[in-house]
């Protein structure tokens, strides 16, 4: 569905035609809350970042972090995350030290490191990235091709959250719900490819169920 199809569909299913000023409002409000609540693999992102200093700016869509990787040495080396505090922790208990970096740490829309970086380090960033929004410049994106009803419903959510038509608000929150939990479920089934389910037999006393592994 693009942006121009959507748009329309959501003005038939309101059947009001006061409301076109206020469609652009509705996708955006779906939009910010599917960033907040899916985690897909059409999210999944690379970039490559310079860091030559303690602190390096994240990616204007970044929702958060899947890996990042230190490029240049022999195996890349995956930096390890902390949390804010155990960051200070850290630079307290060795004395601020810098050097090639092994951590990070997530604040705000930057990233810190440490060790502070002696010098230019090339990074990989692997992240979860927001859902590209829909506009006059971008009429279709992986959502809208693949989970119409999540733009649908999501919209005429926030569109019955504007006209106060409470009597309808949880029809529309019902089928929203229902549409982002299909399209977890669609992925998690995504992970495992044909033939990735082995069964294992027991060589001892008489189970008493099978049991299956997967393949990481």
């Amino acid at each position: 569905m693009t942006y121009a199809e959507l748009k329309t569909q959501i003005a038939d299913y309101l059947n009001r035609s006061d409301l076109t000023s206020q469609l652009d409002g509705f996708i955006k409000n779906t939009e910010a809350e599917v960033n907040r609540k899916l985690r897909h693999k059409d999210m999944i992102k690379r970039a490559r970042a310079v860091a030559d200093n303690q602190y390096l700016q994240l990616p204007g869509d970044w929702l958060g972090a899947i890996n990042i990787d230190l490029q240049g040495t022999s195996p890349s080396v995956s930096l390890k995350q902390l949390s804010l505090e155990s960051m200070d922790d850290y630079r307290t208990a060795n004395d601020d030290p810098t050097g090639q970096p092994v951590y990070f740490a997530i604040d705000g829309d930057t990233m810190e490191l440490a060790p502070t970086p002696d010098q230019a380090y090339d990074l990989q960033l692997v992240y979860f990235a927001e859902v590209p929004p829909l506009g006059a410049n971008n009429a279709e994106n992986f959502l809208s091709r693949t989970a119409p009803d999540v733009y649908l419903y999501g919209a005429l959510k926030h569109a019955s959250i504007f006209l106060m038509e409470d009597e309808r608000l949880p029809i529309f929150v019902a089928y929203f719900e229902k549409a982002i939990e299909e399209l977890r479920q669609q992925q998690a089934k995504a992970e495992y490819h044909k033939g990735s389910l082995i069964l294992k037999r027991r060589t001892y006393g008489k189970p008493k169920s099978q049991v299956y592994y997967y393949k990481s």
